[in-house]
């Protein structure tokens, strides 16, 4: 049942920036790299447009997953066994990333990379500006000077998990079968 896959991904995340105070800033690697140190920003009553905007998009509503606290949680699939999920929170941040997709049982414990631009080539449409902010020394960027281009080498087998489940549904189907064939008796009427 095990896949080979071939295709890593990649993006771009900010290393040189400017805040909006005038300060300037080369962000470590590692830094970039740790899903909420930078989060995407829209306005609150844009919200609804931005993910409506997804949706026609490509993207789906996701329920399977650890809920953070967010509005929203969309998932596109992206180049075979690739996600793209983006958390839209009720106070108009955005965190997203790139993940396995749910499809396999790497999903779990497989690293993820986050995504900034991406999720804005989405929804721009909707809202163009790109509003970036860095969580941990709580100021906007006002411009990115460089990047970091990462990327995500896939897993060396992917399991889809369907299968296993159909297998498992089967034998647990013919488990209680058994049961209730091994429990078959003679009934017994009593006249009296």
């Amino acid at each position: 049942m095990e896949q080979t896959v071939e295709y890593p991904i990649a993006t771009y995340l900010p290393r040189e920036v400017v805040y909006f105070d005038g300060t300037s800033a080369i962000l470590p690697e590692d830094y970039v790299l740790k899903e909420g140190n930078l989060r995407l920003f829209v306005p609150k009553i844009k919200i609804e447009e931005v993910v409506n905007t997804m949706k026609t998009s490509g993207f789906h509503e996701e329920k399977l997953e650890v809920y953070k606290g967010e509005k929203y949680s969309l998932v596109m699939k992206f180049y075979d066994i690739w996600n793209l999920h983006v958390k839209v929170y009720s106070d108009g941040f955005i965190d997203s990333h790139f993940e396995v997709s749910r499809e396999y049982l790497e999903h779990i414990n497989y690293e993820t990379i986050p995504s900034v631009y991406e999720p804005f080539e989405f929804y721009r449409t909707a809202y163009d500006k790109l509003h970036i902010f860095d969580n941990v020394t709580k100021k906007w960027i006002k411009e990115v000077r460089s990047n970091y281009l990462v990327t995500l080498n896939p897993p060396s087998t992917i399991t889809p998990w369907k299968p296993i489940s159909v297998i498992a549904g089967v034998l647990a189907g013919i488990g209680f079968i058994a049961y209730a064939l091994s429990r078959l008796d003679k009934g017994e009427t009593s006249e009296n």
